[in-house]
């Protein structure tokens, strides 16, 4: 099976079409991901979506928001997680959040999307 990160962008307008994706097709969604790490001393998140894999070709994709918005906490509310956790609830699906080192620590992206797989399937979360 090919897995493959499908960036979006880091923007508030990508984050959209990442929730629009999930909305359109809620029935291939298999799990919502929330990665967490420090960037330039600042707390960030990516926030990403694992769809099922094709019926052709085998493929999966993970869409993904990379380190878009700011860690949510207890003190600061953020906006933009507070709509994936409800589009979490509306589809009964747990966001699952890892601790990750920032993407600007691997000299390519591509070795940073490959560590991330080998991490969510070291961990079950994808096959």
């Amino acid at each position: 099976m090919t897995q493959r990160f499908i960036k979006l962008g880091e923007g508030y307008g990508d984050l959209y079409e990442l929730f629009t994706l999930i909305e359109a097709m809620p029935e291939r969604v298999q799990n919502l991901l929330a990665f967490h790490t420090i960037k330039n001393e600042e707390e960030r998140t990516s926030i990403a979506a694992v769809f099922k894999p094709t019926n052709q070709g085998n493929f999966q994709p993970i869409y993904i928001c990379l380190e878009g918005i700011l860690k949510p906490n207890e003190d600061s509310p953020n906006v933009r997680f507070d709509a994936f956790k409800e589009i979490s609830e509306r589809l009964n699906q747990p966001i699952i959040e890892l601790v990750v080192p920032p993407s600007d620590t691997y000299h390519e992206i591509e070795l940073y999307y490959q560590q991330l797989i080998a991490v969510l399937r070291l961990n079950h979360i994808i096959k």
